[in-house]
């Protein structure tokens, strides 16, 4: 069947804006609206119409937020949606890989376990979100495919890459420990051409899971070496012991206001030394993605270069 009309929730977030661009879709945002944009509160109309639904919103682990605030901006954001959603359209929700805790070897059949996440309360949240789809598919008649990416980065910033690169533009280069801690980390365009290929196939079984990510994790050591080598000269290192930080800052108390809410502080240090090592490749295999197209010196290592010229 040919797709006539994507429409994407969350178009004003980071990923769903890149998302909304890489499909030509149309943008559902939660903001005011800019030209061509429709608000949430008025979108069940072009949900009824909608070939394609792409699910992108929702809080990312950020200080000043506590579970009901997660719960309240994915699982109950999307059950406001999912009753305009037409029977038969594909519902492609963008879940996260932080369901799945942490680990070697996570992949689309991994049971999720989000208790073993560095930040609980927003993994468990996600999952309840996807438990919520998997009945509503049912109940309302449309396909759903779940997206599980990992941290997603782009030349446009968000995450891990921006703190490091925005510290790195002021000369300030971090030492993180412990040095071998692997990350892995998922670029935008990958999670694009993902959406894009699922999208365009109508055989992918109702209820996929399809975790998302490089092709290839960074260690600190090698993500200080590429940020040295990018900024070679008059740099300040700074050296950061994640686990102790987290520990201790985890320890403390959680705060409505983001800069005294050192819990969620420690909890996002926790996911900087956390060694989780996601497998993407049934994903990449099923959708005839070459992962070649997406190794370090075509994704991470340009928007270092780029970001840091000078």
């Amino acid at each position: 069947m040919a797709i006539t009309l994507i429409a994407v929730v969350g178009a004003d977030g980071f990923v769903g804006n890149g998302l909304a661009r890489a499909l030509n879709a149309r943008r559902i945002v939660y903001g005011p609206p800019q030209t061509g944009e429709i608000h949430v509160r008025a979108c069940s109309a072009l949900l009824r119409e909608a070939d394609v639904v792409v699910v992108a919103h929702g809080f990312r682990v950020r200080p000043g937020c506590n579970a009901a605030d997660y719960q309240r901006s994915h699982a109950a954001a999307t059950a406001a949606l999912a009753p305009h959603v037409r029977q038969g359209a594909l519902l492609l929700h963008i879940s996260s890989a932080s369901v799945l805790g942490t680990g070697v070897g996570l992949g689309n059949r991994t049971p999720p376990n989000p208790s073993g996440f560095p930040a609980p309360a927003y993994a468990v949240a996600k999952l309840e979100e996807d438990r919520y789809l998997e009945r509503a598919s049912a109940e309302f008649g449309f396909r759903v495919v779940f997206l599980r990416p990992a941290v997603v980065y782009s030349a446009h910033g968000a995450g891990m890459i921006d703190t490091v690169l925005k510290l790195a533009r002021q000369r300030i280069v971090l030492r993180c420990y412990p040095r071998a801690a692997r990350h892995h980390l998922c670029h935008m365009d990958l999670l694009a051409e993902v959406a894009r290929r699922v999208v365009a196939r109508s055989d992918l079984p109702d209820r996929s899971y399809l975790v998302v990510a490089d092709p290839f994790t960074i260690t600190n050591a090698e993500l200080e070496a590429m940020t040295r080598a990018a900024r070679p000269r008059g740099t300040v290192t700074l050296p950061l012991p994640l686990p102790l930080l987290s520990r201790l800052l985890r320890s403390t108390f959680h705060s409505r206001i983001p800069r005294f809410d050192l819990r969620t502080q420690g909890e996002i240090l926790g996911v900087l030394h956390m060694d989780t090592v996601y497998d993407p490749s049934e994903t990449m295999r099923v959708l005839g993605i070459d992962p070649a197209n997406y190794g370090r010196d075509q994704t991470l290592q340009p928007i270092v270069n780029q970001a840091l010229r000078g």
